[in-house]
């Protein structure tokens, strides 16, 4: 049972330097987005993919030690989580190391969805500036005022300069 419970601590300390890892690479998505560098967030996105591949495989085999350890403590395995782990070896000496992996991933996810959050934020405001851009683009060049509903479409406006009746 040492052997798993070690084997899985392994497990949860990498999957955190993974998260680490993204959320450095988050933090760098932010600076990229401000400056406008569409190469640059490219190349870190094909990054984090290769990142969250490896938190995939690495969530994949935690499960299967979540499966063995289940098995060894014969309780079912859908109902093992860190917190129940920790209860059931709490004795052990092993339990302290999967309390600090746990609440170490914890925190790294929180900060890791706040970054996120955030980076999603500038994407869309950028998105936004970008279509206002266009939208007055095209009205100087038509020679009339432009406007687009909220899904893109083009409402016709006529010669007025003003769409609204007095």
């Amino acid at each position: 049972m040492a052997g798993l419970i070690n084997e899985l601590i392994v497990n949860l300390n990498e999957m955190n330097d993974l998260y680490e890892q993204l959320i450095e690479s988050g933090k760098e998505k932010r600076e990229v987005i401000i400056k406008n560098n569409i190469e640059e967030l490219q190349k870190i996105n094909g990054n984090e993919n290769i990142l969250v591949g490896k938190t995939l495989k690495l969530d994949k085999k935690r499960e299967e030690l979540f499966s063995d350890i289940a098995f060894v403590l014969n309780k079912p395995s859908e109902n093992i989580t860190l917190t129940k782990l920790i209860e059931y070896i709490d004795k052990q000496a092993e339990a302290e190391d999967v309390r600090k992996a746990r609440d170490r991933a914890s925190h790294l996810l929180a900060k890791l969805k706040e970054i996120n959050e955030s980076n999603r934020i500038l994407i869309e405001e950028a998105l936004n500036q970008t279509e206002f851009s266009m939208n007055v683009l095209r009205g100087t060049l038509s020679g009339k005022p432009y406007y687009c509903d909220t899904h893109g479409n083009e409402i016709p406006t006529g010669d007025r300069f003003f769409d609204i009746k007095q």
